[in-house]
């Protein structure tokens, strides 16, 4: 209990100097003063999140295994699909589906070091990201958003775009991805 009140104690904190430093930045990009608000809590929130025991051990799983998966079969894959189901309905999956609870998110991704979709709250659009902005970025330690609004590929709701690294050990091992929604 004191542990919890401790944590969020500090998200608290951490998100309030997060705002407060970032004050010039709002100015200079198109997102409103309230969702750049809401996007500093949810890098507190994702960050916190990527450090799960299941959601590492689920990247290492996947960094040590041979993907059989390209873009354009995974998006003839229905969502009902064994193979599609059993990422979604893995221990990681569920984390992620329980954590997308949370009604300002679009979808939660997790992906390998290679950008392949690892586990989600959803079947995503596409299954290998390693040449978007969203995995080239986090992948190099960097947290990452897009700066515009817009339609998410997967859920199609106007968001932005927020990409956090998975570590261990200290190394970048993979990311968690998430669509924070705009309105």
């Amino acid at each position: 209990m004191t542990n919890t009140i401790q944590s969020s104690f500090v998200q608290i904190i951490s998100a309030l100097l997060i705002s407060l430093l970032s004050f010039s930045a709002v100015q200079a990009t198109e997102l409103s003063p309230e969702l750049q608000t809401k996007l500093n809590i949810y890098k507190i929130k994702l960050t916190e999140w990527a450090k799960n025991p299941i959601i590492v051990k689920a990247v290492m799983r996947s960094n040590n295994s041979k993907t059989k998966m390209d873009n354009k079969t995974w998006q003839s894959l229905p969502a009902s699909n064994a193979k599609v189901r059993a990422l979604l309905s893995s221990k990681a999956g569920k984390r992620l589906l329980d954590w997308d609870k949370d009604k300002s998110l679009g979808k939660l991704f997790l992906r390998d070091n290679k950008g392949n979709f690892v586990a989600g709250s959803k079947k995503p659009a596409i299954f290998n990201i390693s040449n978007r902005p969203a995995f080239t970025k986090a992948i190099r330690g960097k947290i990452w958003n897009s700066k515009k609004v817009k339609a998410d590929p997967t859920t199609k709701l106007s968001s932005i775009q927020l990409s956090i690294p998975v570590r261990h050990s200290g190394k970048e091992i993979g990311i968690l991805h998430t669509s924070i929604l705009a309105n």
